[in-house]
């Protein structure tokens, strides 16, 4: 389980924050601006042979207050938005701005704060996003739902998930061992009996990782 440090961030915090990747599901305008995304709090991974994981919350980023508001997005309904990153800064006129760079365009907001609520504890991912069964709709509480637990269909279908991952991983390890074993016998540093033996295993548990990988992707 991800330690979570406190259930509300804010502009106190931006110097150790960070938005990278985060997907924005919607936007609600009022007194505020609210925005209900999907914040990673951690990157993931075993080794350099496993895939990354992500331990992601479902938030929602209050900018309270603006005194404007300037949207320069070019995106077709139906893409997902993400952000690149937060930036702040003075303007000339003494005033904070906050520029959320997205990959398809700027969203800039002048207001002195924000808050950023954590609606949920962090769990682990296998994408960048928290899966839609667990996430549910969107939504901007302000409220964190700190005894939150995934229902067992969610917490079966993320086994099952990183089940596959994990043969995925496997095969990745397999494949470099047998590039590890080539190397080997080339440099005369493993002879040919020994050489063809740990060959003929690993190949083997490659096609039948191979065999279960595409069942599965059948299935699915």
């Amino acid at each position: 389980m991800y330690e979570l440090e406190k259930w509300v961030w804010t502009e106190a915090d931006f110097a150790q924050m960070g938005w990278h990747d985060a997907t924005i599901y919607a936007v609600q305008f009022g007194k505020d601006i609210s925005f209900d995304i999907d914040y990673i709090f951690e990157w993931v991974q075993a080794d350099k042979d496993d895939f990354f994981s992500f331990y992601i919350a479902p938030v929602t980023l209050i900018f309270s207050e603006p005194r404007s508001i300037v949207f320069n997005v070019n995106f077709r309904f139906g893409q997902q938005l993400e952000i690149e990153g937060i930036h702040r800064r003075i303007t000339d006129a003494g005033l904070t701005e906050w520029c959320l760079e997205t990959h398809q365009g700027d969203i800039i907001i002048i207001t002195d704060s924000f808050q950023q609520i954590i609606r949920c504890p962090p769990t682990l991912q296998i994408g960048q996003q928290i899966m839609l069964e667990e996430r549910g709709e969107s939504s901007f509480s302000r409220v964190p739902d700190a005894a939150f637990v995934a229902s067992e269909e969610v917490r079966g279908l993320k086994e099952a998930d990183f089940a596959l991952r994990q043969k995925a991983a496997e095969l990745r390890q397999q494949q470099r061992r047998l590039e590890i074993l080539r190397e080997q016998r080339s440099a005369g540093a493993l002879a040919v009996k020994p050489y063809l033996l740990a060959k003929r295993g690993v190949e083997q548990r490659i096609r039948e990782l191979r065999d279960e990988l595409r069942a599965a992707n059948e299935y699915l």
